[in-house]
């Protein structure tokens, strides 16, 4: 009988302990900016997109990267640049090709990321820049500088904890700009965009 009563308190006190150990590891860890660490996250997305400047195809990488909060709002800079030789339309100089590049920040906002596939809407606000290039490494030929805002939407895959693909298309905002024959108008336009994102996702 003693046994019995013995061995039920024992027990009685393994559970008691137990639930105790249990309810101090939820117990959340205190910080100087908050109480849940665990929101932020953050990201890297190399992309490559195709548009037209001046009615030539251009080849465009995108690389950006920045914090991730709750993993539905996305903040940081990113850099975009030309991978080919735009030869605009309206040039009239032979042996002539044109760099673009831009750079500024954007924000992003991601509708049901635990989904395996959702959508995501990115804001580029940023500084950029065309200018002319000889063939022969001549580079008098100045430049032009413009502000660009480019809003998109993208579908995008969860293909991993850490890894997502996403695919979609925006739209190039150019501020007034008049460079050699053409203005802002011959280079804003529509970019498909096709590219990958890395990162912690909270």
């Amino acid at each position: 009988m003693n046994k019995n009563i013995t061995s039920i308190l024992l027990l009685i006190c393994f559970v008691f302990l137990q639930s105790k150990l249990t309810a101090q590891s939820n117990i959340e860890t205190k910080t100087l900016f908050g109480n849940n660490p665990k929101e932020f996250g953050f990201f890297v997305s190399p992309a490559v997109g195709i548009t037209q400047m001046d009615g030539f195809n251009s080849l465009l990488l995108n690389l950006r990267g920045g914090l991730s909060i709750n993993d539905k709002f996305l903040i940081g800079g990113y850099f975009k640049t030309s991978m080919n030789d735009i030869r605009p339309q309206s040039e009239t100089v032979p042996n002539l090709y044109m760099d673009y590049w831009t750079v500024g920040g954007f924000t992003e906002y991601t509708l049901l990321s635990k989904k395996v596939i959702h959508v995501t809407f990115p804001l580029y606000i940023g500084y950029g820049e065309v200018e002319m290039d000889n063939e022969s490494g001549f580079t008098g030929l100045g430049e032009a500088n413009f502000l660009e805002i480019e809003p998109a939407a993208l579908l995008e895959v969860n293909l991993h904890k850490y890894v997502r693909f996403n695919v979609g298309v925006g739209y190039r905002i150019v501020s007034q700009m008049n460079y050699r024959n053409f203005n802002q108008s011959d280079i804003s336009g529509l970019t498909g965009c096709i590219g990958l994102k890395f990162g912690l996702f909270r």
